[in-house]
């Protein structure tokens, strides 16, 4: 039963739309920043350790890398210019229209100790390393794991998982892994 005509015109969204020919990045690559974003203000009752931190590498005619800080479960698409649903990642600014992207691709599931791919019943669906995803299943990523939305290519690289994190924090202050800091040696 339908309760709205479908032909009902929709309200523009604040923003313009991101197209194909309307974006252009000046190297191509996102910033690595030094330490994780906090966690968004929902996403505080669920988690309030630290975050995994993935690159997705983009490959295409213009190659990119976004980093992103993953909480909760994140939802992989594209914005859709006539609704005002927006992704947790959008790779609309990545061709995702002409790749295939659906608007609610797939979701990014985090756990303790792993992530998860979960396609969602997607129209061109989600592939990992060759293999296609049953939608609704979770696939465990690992790093340097090829996904494939619809025809948007990418290599995931896992920088960070919750456990190395806290690792880290209790080995020290510091990027670098007590091993590797430099300085006097301390005999044991």
């Amino acid at each position: 039963m339908v309760t709205k005509p479908l032909n009902q015109p929709r309200e523009p969204l604040d923003e313009e739309p991101y197209t194909d020919e309307s974006f252009a990045s000046p190297s191509g690559l996102a910033v690595e920043t030094p330490s994780p974003a906090p966690p968004p203000d929902d996403a505080a009752s669920e988690r309030s350790g630290p975050a995994w931190r993935v690159l997705f590498h983009i490959t295409g005619p213009q190659p990119s890398t976004v980093g992103l800080d993953i909480w909760r479960v994140t939802v992989l698409g594209r914005a859709d210019p006539h609704s005002a649903f927006r992704p947790d990642l959008d790779f609309a600014p990545y061709g995702a229209m002409r790749y295939g992207v659906s608007r609610r691709h797939a979701l990014v599931r985090p756990s303790e100790h792993m992530l998860y791919l979960v396609d969602q019943n997607s129209t061109n669906g989600t592939w990992v390393n060759g293999q296609r995803l049953i939608g609704g299943r979770e696939f465990p990523l690992s790093d340097g794991d090829i996904i494939e939305l619809g025809a948007l290519r990418m290599t995931v690289r896992i920088v960070q998982s919750p456990h190395q994190s806290a690792a880290r924090e209790t080995s020290g202050s510091g990027f670098w892994p007590r091993r590797f800091r430099f300085g006097r040696r301390r005999n044991r």
